[in-house]
């Protein structure tokens, strides 16, 4: 389960390459992010927008299987250009987060010791 909630379901390229393109403003600075939690905020959000961006390439890849998006179509190229470019943002801000928070623990070990 995730701390905040994210857009459910699939909708057009343009619709969805728009709902990562608030993700990225928020993973890079851009705009404040959806919570605040100290030194997890940033691993948190990131693993939700990696879970999103799964659900999404998940739900793409189906509907690829099933036939229902062709090869060219806009769904497709969003999938494999846009969406794959954003799992590896989120794969790196997520391991970034995990270092921020292996550091503030290390200084609190310092601090107690």
């Amino acid at each position: 389960m995730q701390k905040f909630p994210l857009k459910r379901g699939l909708s057009d390229a343009k619709s969805l390459h728009k709902e990562i393109d608030e993700y990225i403003d928020v993973l890079m600075g851009h705009i404040n992010p959806p919570i605040s939690d100290g030194v997890d905020t940033l691993f948190e959000v990131s693993s939700t927008y990696l879970a999103r961006a799964k659900e999404i390439e998940i739900k793409l890849l189906e509907r690829e299987r099933n036939g229902t998006i062709p090869t060219g179509d806009e769904l497709k190229k969003f999938r494999t250009g846009e969406l794959r470019s954003f799992i590896e943002l989120c794969k790196s801000a997520q391991n970034q987060g995990s270092r921020r928070i292996t550091m503030a623990l290390s200084e609190l070990n310092l601090k107690e010791n």
